[in-house]
């Protein structure tokens, strides 16, 4: 088997809410800009509307582990490259982790299969709880395992910066203000009109901020998967963060 970063292939993982057939599009330009294997991973609106019966990702990670399991026994790799938007981004950090989760305590060790995991407008921590926008999911991850956790595993965080949340502003910036503040607290301040800044830039990570960019695709903004210049603009900074030591050593 090869474990050579150069080779390992690309699983994306939706968020909250989506069909992983939203991601065509993306996967489609990472694939030519990265020249990797690039796959979905098959999580349905299915899966994500027992998410809020249940309030657990527990039929979410049996999807996201048989993708990963999948893809590298097809390219004969050891390892995955993780890209994941919104809360998918907080399912893989529940996936990487070696601690009992939920009513049926769950427990995949993704950190085996994994080398790098990239955020794309993720919450990674939160000032709240609840079942509301998967407050309860964020934060098992921002108590058991903070900011990045594996310090053999590659971690950058994307994040738009494309709307400042106002309580009495146009509708894109009152929805900002809501969901910032539903998040983090505060709803004023910057983020990509869903995730603010402050809870989208995970502690010890590649952080990359680009102006512009909203959360997902809507026609008064680009997001992360518009076009390929876009995608090139935080592809490129994993690629530079991928050949940087970690922090540590797999044993």
């Amino acid at each position: 088997m090869s474990d050579i970063i150069g080779r390992e292939p690309i699983l994306i993982v939706g968020g909250f809410g989506s069909n992983y057939s939203l991601y065509n599009q993306l996967q489609q330009l990472l694939g030519q800009v990265s020249g990797r294997v690039v796959k979905v991973a098959p999580i349905t609106l299915f899966e994500w509307t027992g998410v809020i019966a249940s309030d657990s990702y527990g039929a979410l990670l049996r999807v996201l582990d048989l993708a990963v399991r999948d893809i590298l026994a097809e390219q004969h790799t050891r390892r995955v490259i993780l890209v994941a938007h919104s809360a998918g981004g907080v399912l893989c950090r529940i996936y990487l982790g070696d601690q009992p989760y939920g009513p049926r305590r769950l427990v995949y060790n993704g950190f085996n299969h994994v080398s790098a995991l990239v955020t794309l407008g993720t919450p990674h921590t939160t000032t709240r709880l609840g079942r509301q926008g998967g407050l309860n999911q964020i934060a098992f991850v921002q108590a058991r395992y903070p900011g990045a956790y594996w310090r053999f595993m590659h971690y950058i965080s994307v994040m738009g910066r494309g709307i400042y949340g106002v309580q009495q502003g146009q509708p894109p910036e009152r929805g900002a203000w809501q969901s910032y503040a539903m998040i983090d607290g505060s709803g004023e301040q910057w983020g990509d009109g869903v995730v603010p800044l402050t809870a989208g830039l995970l502690e010890g990570s590649r952080k990359v901020i680009i102006p512009g960019l909203r959360h997902d695709p809507r026609p008064d903004l680009p997001w992360y998967g518009t076009n390929a210049a876009i995608v090139r603009g935080w592809w490129e900074q994993v690629e530079l963060a991928l050949q940087e030591p970690t922090r540590g050593q797999r044993t």
